[in-house]
């Protein structure tokens, strides 16, 4: 009698099991058919254009095998952007996790006003990457720009900030900290507004000063948040492209010229479809790379 309820029980949970997971699987069709199309579809795309010689004005295609991909690693303009878009990554990302944790630390406080501070630090990243660039192109101007101006004004020279090898990319990637960090200081203050106070409590009882609350509570529970953020930086900061496309258009003497930026050129520009399809397909496989060797070498940091 047991043996046969509990046969039948198992039954009908089994028969549960396949049901929610038919609807499950209906629920997620609205969400996968797009993904498919626009996402998957375009992927495959890319990867059968990078094999061929694509001629988009004549819609002509010639299969030409790995040639794009041996071509791309012996040029020496796509070794340069290789360069430039890692230097942009290694400036970028720790500024703006660091000061988006300031902000952040900051920030995590009940005064009177507090909420109208972190809109007006969230706002930029709200602000549209065009009319952004183009104000700060306004703004580095060598002779009347606000940060020419500032310069003199304590005593340096001005500088034709944007067309000097020199300068250029510290200049973009001094926008694109400022335009984003914003963002990462909501995240981060998500994260220490998650961490129980009574963490802290008890470490004050301790004696722990406000240094030691911070190496030694704050910062080992954000580690997650912090982990998430250098990932999606990484991956961000190695499509870089409306920024030195506005700012820039790749110069001074491709200084400032990325993968995605020369990818858009070959593409649209130099009519070179399968070339810059090979370049995306090298990016991706980059990009993955690099966020499988950061997940498995950062993983160990996520548990406490």
């Amino acid at each position: 009698m047991l043996s046969s309820l509990a046969t039948r029980y198992r039954y009908f949970r089994s028969q549960f099991r396949k049901s929610e997971i038919r609807m499950a699987y209906l629920l997620l069709l609205p969400s996968m058919v797009p993904l498919f199309l626009f996402v998957f579809l375009p992927v495959l795309g890319a990867i059968g254009l990078s094999l061929t010689h694509f001629d988009a004005f004549h819609l002509k295609i010639q299969w030409i095998g790995l040639t794009n991909y041996i071509d791309a690693f012996k040029d020496d303009l796509f070794h340069t952007t290789i360069r430039n878009t890692l230097q942009y990554t290694v400036g970028f990302v720790p500024l703006r996790m660091f000061f988006g944790f300031v902000a952040a630390i900051l920030l995590n406080r009940r005064v009177r006003g507090i909420s109208f501070l972190r809109g007006a630090y969230y706002l930029p990243v709200l602000t549209s990457t065009i009319a952004m660039g183009i104000a700060w192109m306004w703004l580095f101007q060598p002779q009347t720009g606000l940060v020419s101006l500032v310069v003199k004004f304590l005593g340096g020279r001005s500088k034709d900030w944007l067309s000097n090898p020199r300068t250029a990319m510290p200049a973009v990637i001094g926008v694109a900290v400022w335009k984003s960090f914003g963002g990462t200081m909501l995240i981060y203050l998500a994260g220490l507004q998650g961490i129980p106070d009574v963490f802290y409590e008890a470490a004050r009882i301790d004696g722990a000063g406000r240094w030691h609350l911070l190496r030694y509570i704050t910062w080992p529970l954000l580690r997650p948040v912090t982990f998430y953020l250098l990932i999606t930086g990484v991956i961000g900061s190695l499509q870089v492209f409306g920024l030195i496309m506005i700012m820039t258009g790749g110069g001074p003497a491709f200084r400032t010229t990325s993968i995605v930026h020369q990818i858009y050129l070959n593409a649209f520009k130099f009519n070179r479809m399968g070339y810059a399809s090979g370049m995306a397909v090298i990016l991706f496989v980059a990009i993955a790379i690099l966020t499988y060797f950061n997940w498995r070498f950062f993983s160990s940091s996520l548990e406490y």
